[in-house]
């Protein structure tokens, strides 16, 4: 049995000792059977080792630590409001509660112990431990041996064959399920050598496997996932600008840039998105989860409503499940997949097809699949609060294109409705090559002729709510959140100068437990952040990039601006910010006419926030699971600049074998390295680039007002949340007391409520699903499950859901990624190659006007004989 000492790092330490039935009784209620409202424990935990963390505070430490919770809750959206509800009344006292003194003190101590010492949020309870064992082996050599073993073959494999329709890629689940039987493996086959430095013994074999080992591999492995060096391809291929000069050392120096920025950026953001436990980063839970399952055992005897099957199985079970069905809706049965039964009632109706088409319809359909992965498995990756505000958004979004398109607003009802594609005034797919010189500039004859580009109305709604949701993030994130970030930037600053701890001024359990780890100090990730700087201007300025170098400021400028919006409510809620219409609108305003420079700052400007993104999410990750912040960072480091290297060979090997006839990137090419990803890029970078930002919004005039409106909402809303107590005071003032508590019983409290779970800036990310024939139907299903996973089943059956569900969902990705695979190695290379499952069941769903919508074959209006859209004399022109 763990010996029981008094934690003497937690808050307030007074040499206070729980009682020993106390500790029997908390043991007592996280083992055996469990009812709907108890918790059950990660894998791996030791009972007593968790009481002992647990039972810290004595009864006034306890209220105060409550108290502290209540108070400061009101912008916490992650927060579990019947844990507040419970907290309030504890506070009121044992007879409020109905419970003797005794009971109320153990369970006012337990709570606060729980909530001070883990984790106020069950989502992360789930998943952690309130201690730590920082002897437990995490860098090992081992560890690095299977990381950059995994960083090679990943980066190799899917660089090499990402360019190729169908492609072939090996997911960053399948590798973290195969780092375990090599870690063991390792474990059992070295020997125990190892050598001395300053004190620290290394080994090629500290011992058993461990869960930080483990988490520290994947962490290193997914430097593979990470990168937007697509951009590279469209510069060095003839079929594109024929740069040849783009060779292997700029693309060494443009993919560096690319990957070290963000990972400075997230450095010194971490008081923002790591150390705050309201950063709660849902995203990452599900990995840890699974990690922890992995490699621990489970906690013997344990009965969960009835349930005795360990975690390890439940995940083994849900991935055979999803494995074989992945089969039904994808290959045999495709119809389920996206069930656009409602246009079967009549195939060729436009306005049902319009209204309800799964694939180039809106998707307004109760039952819009039946495909788990296509709609749903990322339920479990978000708060049940967010996705329901998305989805709502989401609805009234649809509705507002549905208006736009049937009153023809800018010529939209003579296209698809929910197409991202470009269009010609004969509603033809746009061809840029008709209006381009050689030179990639635009041949004004043939332009006037041809006539410019039109946007589906889906399209442009979601690029006008881009702009909206841009500098509303900006204005409402710094405005609401201008305390924490005022503490983050001040903190940094001040602990800089003075020399503290970075982890000064955060005091939760978490980060407590982080303290014995030596941290990275702030001028590690600021020189990384510089040297991204450096190399990405010696990128712009020594080769004929066409590209100024003082452009790396505006990079550094607008991304930083919204990197840290993005962050916040990514750590909230798993939706970030989009910034790739950003770094194409803004370039086409300042070089008009030239894409080049456009390609080169849509790489830089999107990664700048993609890699902070990804990296912070990797450091909280780390927070959680208690790994070494230098350890991490070394890791980060050395796996980043291996995959550079591996992909800009790759991307030469790829250029010589795969291109020796010149139809690298082409529809002909015999590999089938038709590169759809890098042809987009190619098309869009023309688009802003040669076409220009200046006449798009010459074309659409809205648009630029859009970021006006944004800003202004966002400035509303914020006032409108200050001013809300005086708005309640003035109409009751107006209102005799009878129905003054009327108001306030029947209108103020309801809506109170509701605004309480209610965060704008989430809610309108929402509106950004659509275009590119996305619709409902890929989140209606998803709804439900997270309805059912996230919101019932966590209340009602608490201890099941911390158990389960992540393991579900865990096995639902990983079986879908091995199936997914399958299917692709026997289809595409294997013995099923060209071969169709031709019956009703595949056929139904694509034999109406939905899928015509989808191919850019249908429109509500006939075009007319001339053409739709302007007339030649008010082209837009401004180059």
């Amino acid at each position: 049995m763990y010996p029981r000492k008094p934690a003497t790092w937690c808050w307030g330490y007074t040499g206070w000792t729980a009682p020993d039935e106390w500790h029997q009784r908390l043991v007592a209620e996280y083992t055996g059977q469990h009812d709907g409202k108890s918790e059950t424990l990660p894998a791996g935990s030791d009972p007593e080792r968790v009481a002992t963390a647990i039972l810290t505070l004595n009864e006034e430490e306890s209220l105060k630590i409550l108290k502290d919770l209540v108070k400061n809750c009101h912008n916490d959206y992650t927060i579990d409001h019947v844990l507040i509800e419970r907290c309030k009344e504890l506070l009121e006292g044992s007879a409020a509660c109905e419970l003797g003194h005794d009971d109320w003190a153990y369970v006012i101590c337990k709570t606060a112990g729980t909530v001070h010492n883990w984790s106020p949020y069950a989502e992360v309870r789930a998943v952690t431990l309130p201690y730590d064992d920082p002897e437990e082996p995490c860098e090992s050599i081992r560890a690095y041996v299977v990381g950059f073993f995994w960083v090679c073959v990943a980066s190799a494999v899917n660089t090499f064959f990402s360019p190729r329709q169908p492609g072939i890629s090996i997911p960053g689940q399948v590798i973290q399920l195969l780092i375990v039987p090599m870690g063991r493996f390792l474990a059992l086959a070295l020997p125990d050598w190892g050598f001395r430095v300053r004190g620290t013994r290394y080994t090629l074999n500290p011992g058993p496997w461990s869960s930080k080992e483990q988490l520290l591999a994947t962490i290193i492995s997914q430097a593979n996932t990470i990168g937007n060096f697509t951009g590279l391809l469209v510069m060095r291929l003839p079929i594109f600008f024929n740069q040849r000069w783009a060779g292997f050392g700029f693309a060494i120096v443009l993919a560096l840039a690319n990957q070290i920025f963000g990972l400075g950026a997230a450095g010194m953001l971490r008081r923002l998105s790591v150390y705050p436990q309201e950063a709660v980063w849902p995203a990452v839970l599900p990995t840890l989860a699974l990690n922890r399952a992995l490699i621990n055992g489970e906690n013997k005897g344990e009965i969960i409503h009835g349930w005795r099957i360990s975690r390890y199985r439940s995940f083994v079970i849900a991935s055979a499940v999803f494995l074989v069905y992945y089969w039904v809706p994808n290959k045999f049965f495709q119809a389920l997949r996206l069930f656009n039964w409602m246009t079967w009632i009549s195939p060729q109706n436009k306005n049902l097809a319009i209204l309800t088409g799964s694939y180039g319809g809106m998707g307004f359909n109760p039952f819009s699949s039946w495909d788990p992965n296509a709609s749903g498995s990322a339920a479990m990756n978000a708060p049940f609060f967010a996705q329901l505000q998305q989805y709502c958004m989401r609805v009234i979004a649809g509705l507002v294109i549905l208006i736009m398109y049937y009153t023809n607003m800018s010529w939209a009802a003579y296209m698809p409705i929910n197409s991202n594609s470009a269009f010609d005034k004969h509603m033809g797919s746009y061809n840029i090559s008709r209006v381009l010189t050689p030179e990639n500039r635009v041949d004004l004859d043939a332009y006037k002729e041809y006539g410019p580009p039109y946007y589906a109305v889906a399209n442009l709604f979601v690029t006008g709510a881009n702009f909206v949701y841009y500098t509303f993030s900006i204005v409402y994130v710094f405005v609401k959140y201008w305390a924490p970030l005022k503490k983050a930037f001040v903190g940094m600053v001040v602990n800089t100068i003075k020399r503290r701890s970075i982890y000064t001024g955060f005091k939760d359990g978490q980060t407590r437990m982080m303290k014995p780890y030596k941290e990275v100090p702030e001028w590690w990730y600021t020189i990384v952040f510089v040297f991204g700087f450096i190399v990405s201007v010696v990128g712009v300025a020594a080769w004929p990039t066409q590209t100024p170098w003082w452009s790396i400021l505006v990079v550094v400028g607008v991304g930083s601006l919204l990197t840290i919006p993005w962050i916040i409510i990514e750590s909230i809620a798993a939706t970030g910010i989009s910034l790739n219409i950003i770094w194409q609108v803004l370039p086409g305003i300042i070089w008009p006419g030239q894409p080049l420079p456009q390609l080169i700052i849509l790489m830089l400007g999107g990664a700048f926030e993609q890699m902070a993104g990804s990296f912070a999410g990797d450091l909280k990750y780390a927070h959680y699971a208690k790994l070494p912040p230098r350890a991490v960072f070394r890791g980060h480091i050395a796996s980043c600049v291996v995959n550079c290297f591996i992909y800009c060979g790759m991307l030469e090997v790829m250029v010589a074998y795969f291109n020796q006839d010149n139809t690298l990137c082409q529809w002909n090419n015999k590999q089938y390295m038709v590169c759809n990803y890098a042809n987009s890029v190619f098309s869009s970078v023309i688009s802003f680039g040669a076409f220009g930002t200046n006449n798009m919004f010459e074309l659409y005039p809205v648009l630029p007002w859009c970021f006006l409106i944004g800003a202004i909402l966002g400035l509303l809303w914020v006032v409108v949340e200050k001013a809300a107590p005086r708005i309640r005071q003035y109409i009751q003032s107006r209102m005799d007391a009878k129905q003054a508590v009327s108001f306030d019983r029947y209108v103020w409290k309801p809506t109170a409520a509701i605004m309480a779970t209610l965060n704008p800036a989430v809610a309108l990310s929402g509106a950004l699903q659509w275009a590119g024939n996305t619709n409902l139907s890929y989140a209606t299903l998803g709804i439900f499950i997270a309805w059912f996973f996230q919101y019932y089943l966590k209340r009602r059956y608490t201890a099941w859901w911390g158990k389960y569900a992540y393991m579900i969902f865990a096995g639902l990705s990983v079986g879908v990624a091995i199936s997914g695979l399958i299917v692709t190695l026997v289809f595409s290379f294997g013995v099923g190659k060209n071969s169709n499952f031709n019956w009703w069941g595949n056929d139904v769903a694509l034999s109406g006007v939905d899928y015509q919508l989808y191919n850019n074959n249908a429109s509500l209006l006939a075009v007319p004989e001339g053409g739709f859209g302007l007339p030649p004399s008010k082209y837009p022109l401004r180059w």
